[in-house]
């Protein structure tokens, strides 16, 4: 196996694993190869051997092999969905990828973030990825979403999209549950955390969504700010130049949080301290593949405190264990007037900034 593709040592070992049957490896392994040529080509001379053809036709003709076949076959059918290699924009995308790197500039003079060599993950791949890292409904989408263009973007830019806020939202759930759990128990930080709240004296005895209502405008302000910073630093394609990657929606990576390098600051958000450094690639796939699906229990486990606070006894496990909230949870969505008001003070609070005020 010296010399192998990394995708095909990777196919073998979840083969190993028992994770895929011939059938699967073999649609896996095809996929992979139609979209290398020169492999492409290396598997056709050996198809024009006697021996290679003898081997597959050895591989079609076992029944074991057939009925795995058909099975995947019926499963591609019941979700309504082909590998993007049987479907004809493949190769009418594939040719004008051709043209369109005969006619470019060199690659050696092409941005690394314009490249043309970006990856984006297509529908098949979303279900292929929901298959290998299951979850309680396998892959579940029942709105289509993953299916649609938003904004008139490509279907792929769209699953980069709703990938990327999948992680994103799961960061803040998991973060959120925790902090919940953390205020319901009276757990407190030894220290104020700003000179508008120079103690917890105002948060005694209420819940967790009620913190927030009683938090100082000048303190949500400075959250808002902060959340701001995050969003427009993860977005802006420069920072992510500058990490050699490019927007998520534009083949890079869902969920990647540019480094600080670009900063004055002694620390980046993700890993500051260098614990994923010496991971191999499939190890930080597999803890990619836990983030989510922690993400996803956290968003649930949220929503499930929220609803025990707003409504009692509506999560019958949370009776009694937590405290009553009788404001609006969803008071920014729902009341315009407040929403609008609340931006407006945003923006007069980022004024004050040195930088901007400048």
């Amino acid at each position: 196996m010296q010399g192998a593709p990394t995708w095909e040592l990777e196919n073998i070992a979840h083969y190993r694993a028992g994770e895929m049957n011939n059938a699967e490896l073999g649609l896996a392994n095809l996929r992979m190869i139609m979209r290398d040529q020169p492999l492409l080509a290396e598997v056709a001379e050996g198809l024009r051997q006697p021996e290679g053809r003898a081997e597959l036709v050895k591989m079609m003709a076992d029944p074991k092999f057939q009925k795995q076949a058909k099975h995947l076959v019926q499963r591609m059918k019941t979700n309504g969905v082909l590998p993007d290699f049987l479907k004809a924009e493949f190769y009418a995308g594939a040719a004008a990828h051709k043209l369109a790197r005969t006619d470019s500039k060199p690659e050696s003079a092409t941005p690394a973030s314009s490249r043309a060599d970006v990856h984006m993950e297509t529908l098949d791949e979303l279900i292929e990825l929901a298959e290998e890292n299951p979850g309680p409904f396998g892959y579940w989408d029942p709105l289509k979403l993953a299916e649609k263009e938003f904004w008139g973007e490509s279907n792929e830019a769209t699953i980069g999209f709703l990938r990327h806020a999948e992680i994103k939202h799961g960061r803040v759930a998991m973060a959120g549950f925790v902090g919940y759990c953390v205020h319901e128990n009276g757990i407190r930080w030894p220290f104020p955390l700003s000179s508008s709240l120079p103690d917890y004296s105002s948060f005694e005895g209420l819940s967790a969504p009620a913190v927030w209502d009683a938090t100082p405008q000048a303190s949500r302000l400075q959250i808002l700010a902060a959340i701001g910073f995050f969003e427009f630093w993860s977005e802006w394609d420069y920072s992510l130049a500058a990490d050699g990657t490019t927007h998520y929606m534009r083949g890079g990576k869902p969920g990647y949080v540019p480094s600080f390098d670009l900063l004055p600051l002694p620390l980046n958000l993700f890993d500051p301290f260098g614990f994923t450094a010496d991971l191999s690639e499939e190890e930080k796939a597999t803890k990619l593949y836990r983030e989510i699906n922690n993400g996803r229990l956290a968003m649930l486990g949220l929503f499930s405190l929220i609803s025990e606070a707003k409504v009692p006894g509506s999560v019958p496990a949370l009776a009694g264990l937590i405290k009553p909230y009788d404001g609006e949870v969803m008071a920014p969505l729902s009341d315009l007037d407040t929403n609008l008001a609340f931006v407006s003070d945003m923006f007069a609070f980022a004024k004050t900034l040195p930088w901007v005020s400048k």
